[in-house]
């Protein structure tokens, strides 16, 4: 099966499977979050170049894989004067259709666009499961540290 550019028709299925791979992490608390995806997923894929899902359904309009991500412009650094850097927001698959090379081929996909997209590296959150795939296609473990900074809600 071949991997096709996403739409914004897709933004329901590609929440769905963006929910699969949250509540393998740890069940979401906040029901919300699907709602406001969706619409993000709606909007970003009809109007934001930077934004690109590759998916594989099964010929309905239910999805399979996915793989989704985004380039941002960066500066020059030692190394590299590549005008942007990727990052791969998340790549799932249906647990009943998983270690048949869906995933791979959703995020190859998503590669070359990036690299298309004159992306200097590609940045991605790996899970255990996921590694294994990761690592097969070229993405190595950084040892950088990995800070994060979260901005208070306007509310308290």
């Amino acid at each position: 099966m071949k991997p096709r550019l996403a739409t914004s028709a897709d933004a329901q299925e590609l929440v769905r499977l963006r929910n699969l791979m949250f509540e393998a992490l740890s069940p979401p608390s906040d029901v919300d979050w699907q709602i406001r995806c969706a619409a993000a997923f709606a909007d970003r894929l009809k109007r934001d170049p930077a934004l690109a899902a590759f998916v594989i359904g099964d010929g309905t309009h239910h999805l399979l894989a996915c793989a989704v991500g985004e380039y941002a412009s960066r500066l020059p650094s030692p190394g590299s004067a590549a005008p942007h850097i990727g990052h791969v927001h998340s790549v799932v698959t249906e647990p009943s259709h998983r270690h048949r090379g869906l995933g791979s081929a959703c995020l190859t996909a998503l590669m070359r666009w990036l690299a298309e997209h004159d992306c200097s590296h590609v940045q991605l959150r790996a899970s255990a499961e996921g590694q294994g795939l990761y690592s097969r296609l070229g993405f190595q473990v950084v040892a950088d540290v990995q800070m994060a900074w979260r901005a208070r809600p306007c509310d308290e």
